[in-house]
């Protein structure tokens, strides 16, 4: 909102300012365009005669005291010099001056750029016969105004007055998308419900026009995503079944089996129960998705939690190292044990799975940002950096995981996609990134207060 609000701010200010500028410069010659001029120097002939009676009625002394009555007029003012050029009021402007001491021409000047918008001259004359020189100067309005005051009130008016009415009116223009933004964000986060609300969608503007149709798509992606999970979820229960008689089928050939044939058995057993394995962890995929239900959710000591997982893994893998690095005082964070604990399990089973022989996998815990932060690292060859966030999608694997899965071991790609379900289900955040020294390295963020 706060691009906004300049930029409207900005082109209320500029329009302001250039109307404001030209309004000046058109009144400014107005008067030169218009008869105005004419009708200003008109009263000069009143003025003149005023001043040639008093002078031939009491002489200098009551002329002066008329000139300095005459000075209290706001926008006109009166000078009279002597037959040596001398002014009877103390220093009159250089205009006047100049004016005075012109061409022996009685012509008006007229100059609308000027202090003196308009000068008039004419000789008055003493019973003595002695001649003065009458100026009579017209001020320039915005002069008379105090220009400066003038401006500066009125720039501060203007800004007071355009950061209101732009502040309303950006709030009025960005107050949908910054909805949208929310709801967008949600949308992303895997709140598939989300939507625009009705004040935005009764407006008949393109953003009421932009917030139908987002409610639209986000309505078409939601039953797409939902039929998605529910195809995923049928087809894996459907799947147990026929693997389950397999299994069966599989003991009971093993009773008629001849020694040459356990190999291929075997074989089978292994497959058999590797779609088992995927078959269970796409079901809590699944079950991830569907879940809302927080309620059996409790203080979580993520400490523990690893160093459970640490010792079985130690068991699992005795000739693997594995380093714990715990911080003092970790508070404990809102969640499901069991979702944390199978999420940190994937990730160390999968660090255990490509680090090289001979090196250890690093795990850590420490605060940051008022939240936890895990880190577990292995020292394996890495991943592309184009691939690192595909790794977090369902059965996608690096190459390294698919030459070994040959070898008979456990990488259907799964392992990464549910720690960061299960991540995400605790409004955390996983981040993935090669270590500078080599290896994959995997962060947890998980707030204290989920």
């Amino acid at each position: 909102m706060r691009s906004v609000f300049v930029k409207i701010y900005l082109a209320f200010m500029v329009t302001a300012l250039v109307t404001t500028a030209v309004t000046i410069t058109m009144a400014a010659y107005y008067r030169q365009w218009s008869n105005d001029s004419v009708n200003l120097i008109a009263p000069t002939g009143g003025y003149i005669s005023a001043a040639e009676l008093i002078l031939q009625q009491g002489g200098e002394p009551l002329l002066l005291e008329w000139l300095l009555r005459f000075e209290r007029h706001p926008s006109v003012n009166a000078y009279v010099f002597d037959a040596q050029g001398l002014s009877l009021l103390p220093n009159p402007p250089a205009t006047v001056l100049d004016y005075a001491f012109s061409a022996d021409s009685y012509e008006a000047q007229v100059n609308p750029l000027s202090r003196s918008e308009i000068l008039v001259k004419a000789p008055i004359e003493s019973v003595q016969g002695q001649v003065y020189l009458l100026v009579v100067e017209f001020m320039h309005p915005l002069v008379v105004f105090n220009l400066p005051a003038y401006l500066g009130w009125g720039l501060l008016a203007s800004f007071l007055i355009f950061a209101v009415w732009s502040l309303i009116l950006s709030g009025y223009l960005t107050r949908p998308v910054r909805y949208m933004q929310q709801t967008v964000r949600a949308f992303a986060n895997g709140d598939w419900r989300a939507r625009m609300d009705e004040r935005s969608l009764r407006r008949r503007d393109e953003l009421g026009e932009l917030s139908r149709e987002f409610n639209h798509m986000a309505g078409y992606i939601e039953r797409l995503i939902h039929d998605q999970k529910q195809l995923v979820s049928d087809v894996s229960h459907e799947l147990r079944s026929p693997l389950a008689r397999s299994t069966v089928a599989l003991e009971l050939a093993r009773l008629d089996a001849a020694p040459d044939q356990e190999e291929h058995l075997d074989r089978i057993e292994l497959e058999t129960q590797r779609l088992n394995e995927m078959i269970e962890d796409l079901l809590n995929m699944a079950k991830l998705d569907t879940q809302q239900d927080h309620s059996h959710w409790g203080d979580v000591h993520c400490d523990n939690v690893l160093q459970q997982v640490v010792e079985d893994a130690r068991f699992e893998h005795p000739d693997s190292v594995l380093n714990l690095t715990l911080s003092d005082g970790l508070p404990p964070v809102h969640g499901d044990r069991k979702l944390l604990k199978s999420a940190f399990e994937n990730i160390t089973r999968n660090a255990l799975l490509h680090t090289v022989e001979g090196t250890s996998v690093d795990i850590s815990v420490r605060l940051k940002n008022d939240g936890l932060r895990i880190v577990i690292r292995d020292h394996g060859p890495g991943v592309p950096e184009d691939k690192l966030d595909d790794l977090l999608r369902p059965f996608v694997r690096a190459e390294t995981a698919r030459e070994r899965l040959g070898s008979g071991h456990r990488g259907f790609g799964l392992g990464l996609a549910i720690a960061h379900r299960v991540v995400s289900h605790h409004r955390g955040r996983i981040n993935l990134k090669n270590h500078r020294d080599g290896g994959l390295m995997v962060s947890i963020q998980l707030p204290l207060m989920a």
